[in-house]
C-alpha cells in the first residue's frame, strides 16, 4: 500500500472558505463538477470498491439508481426544508422502469406544453434504448414488446405530471410511486414526533438561541503537495460538502453536526450496521471538519467543542427513530479516513498529470 502520508502534503486554504445557500441542481451542476464530495471520496476507496479509474470518471459515471435513495432524498426534503418541497398524489413508476420515466419526461418530454400525448405517442424507440443504456435497465436487450409495455407502464405518469406542472406555480414537487408515498407520510410522522430531533434541529439557548442552518453548503480549496520520483507536483483541491443541519452556539463555545439517515433495520442496528457499513463516520468527520474552519472564519468561534449525532428512522412499520450521537472515536476515525482519501486524489492526480496520462 502506498505511504501517502509521506509523499502527499495538504494544507487548508482557510480564506477559501465559504458557506452558501444552493439548491441541489447548481451543488450537482458543472459548476461543481470538479469539487470533492464525501460520495466521490468512496470512489476511490477500495474499501467501497473504488479505485482511481471510477473517481476520476466521477459520480456522473457511476451513478446509483435506486428507490432507497429516491425515498431517503424525499426524507430530508421534508423534514428539512418542508417550504421548498411538495409530496404530490401522482403515481410514479416503481424501480428502474421509474428512472426510465424520468429520464424520457427530463430529456424528451417535459418541455412539451400541451400536446404531451402526442410526444408519447411519437417517441421513437430510439430514445427508449438511449434511456436504457442510461439507467441501465434491460441494457442492450430492449427489443418492441418491452419498449411497449415500458410505454404503457409510464404513460398516465407523463400525462398526469405534464397536466400538474403545466400552470403549477410552488414548492418543487415530489413524485413517489403509491406504496412509497404513505410509506413517507408514515416515517414523517414519526420524525416529526421526536422531540429530541427537534431540539437538535431547532436549539435554544439562555441569552441567544443557536444559528441553526439546513442544507447548507461549505466549500474550501486544499493545497497539495506531492513528491514522486519523477518530481514534484503541486495543486488546489476544490472540497464541498452540502450538510443536513448544523448548529453554532456562541454561548458554550460549541458546533454540531446532524446528518438524517434512515433505514431498512431496526435503528438499534444502527451503530453496528449502515453507520459501519457505509462509512457515515467518514461523512461526518469530514463535515465536522468543514464547520470547524467555517464557524472560525464566519462566526468567530475557535477551539468549540465539537459533536455530531445521526437522526435515524426506520422506513417501516413501526417507524422507530433514534440518535446516534457519535463518540470522539467516530470522528477520529472519519477524519483519518477523510485525510487518507484526499491524499490517495493528490497523489494519483500529481502522478497522471507528471506521467501525462
Amino acid at each position: 500500500m502506498i505511504d501517502v502520508y509521506n509523499i502527499v502534503k495538504l494544507k487548508p486554504l482557510t480564506d477559501s472558505i465559504v458557506i452558501k445557500d444552493i439548491s441541489d441542481a447548481e451543488y450537482f451542476s458543472k459548476s461543481y463538477g470538479d469539487y470533492i464530495s464525501n460520495s466521490r471520496l468512496k470512489l476511490i476507496n477500495p474499501d467501497e470498491n473504488g479505485s482511481p479509474k471510477k473517481f476520476f470518471e466521477g459520480l456522473s459515471n457511476n451513478k446509483i439508481y435506486s428507490d432507497a435513495l429516491i425515498f431517503g432524498s424525499a426524507v430530508h426534503e421534508l423534514t428539512l426544508q418542508p417550504t421548498e418541497f411538495v409530496l404530490t398524489d401522482i403515481d410514479r413508476p416503481t424501480a428502474k422502469a421509474g428512472f426510465m420515466a424520468d429520464y424520457i419526461w427530463e430529456n424528451y418530454i417535459g418541455a412539451c406544453g400541451d400536446n404531451v400525448g402526442e410526444v408519447i405517442a411519437s417517441l421513437e424507440d430510439s430514445v427508449f434504448i438511449e434511456a436504457s443504456d442510461e439507467i441501465d435497465y434491460y441494457k442492450g436487450k430492449m427489443n418492441e414488446e418491452k419498449i411497449n409495455a415500458l410505454k404503457e407502464k409510464c404513460e398516465k405518469y407523463w400525462i398526469d405530471r405534464s397536466m400538474f406542472e403545466e400552470n403549477y406555480e410552488g414548492p418543487t414537487p415530489i413524485y413517489l410511486p403509491t406504496k412509497m408515498r404513505e410509506q413517507l407520510k408514515e416515517v414523517l410522522e414519526s420524525f416529526n414526533k421526536n422531540k429530541k430531533f427537534k431540539e437538535l434541529l431547532n436549539p435554544t439557548g439562555l441569552l441567544e438561541d443557536p444559528v441553526s442552518m439546513n442544507e447548507t453548503t461549505i466549500l474550501m480549496d486544499m493545497e497539495y503537495t506531492v513528491t514522486l520520483p519523477e518530481g514534484e507536483k503541486s495543486g488546489i483541491l476544490h472540497l464541498k460538502s452540502k450538510l443536513d443541519n448544523f448548529t453554532i452556539d456562541n454561548e458554550n463555545n460549541a458546533i454540531t453536526v446532524n446528518d438524517v439517515k434512515t433505514t431498512g433495520k431496526y435503528v438499534t442496528e444502527f451503530a453496528s450496521g449502515a453507520f459501519n457499513f457505509f462509512h457515515y463516520y467518514r461523512e461526518l468527520g469530514m463535515y465536522t471538519w468543514l464547520l470547524r474552519h467555517a464557524a472560525a472564519k464566519h462566526f468567530d468561534i475557535h477551539n468549540p467543542t465539537v459533536k455530531s449525532n445521526c437522526l435515524v428512522v426506520e422506513t417501516f412499520p413501526g417507524y422507530f427513530t433514534k440518535t446516534y450521537e457519535l463518540t470522539k472515536m467516530d470522528l477520529m476515525r472519519g477524519m483519518q479516513e477523510f485525510g487518507w482519501l484526499l491524499r490517495q486524489v493528490a497523489y494519483f492526480k500529481a502522478k497522471y498529470e507528471l506521467q501525462g496520462t
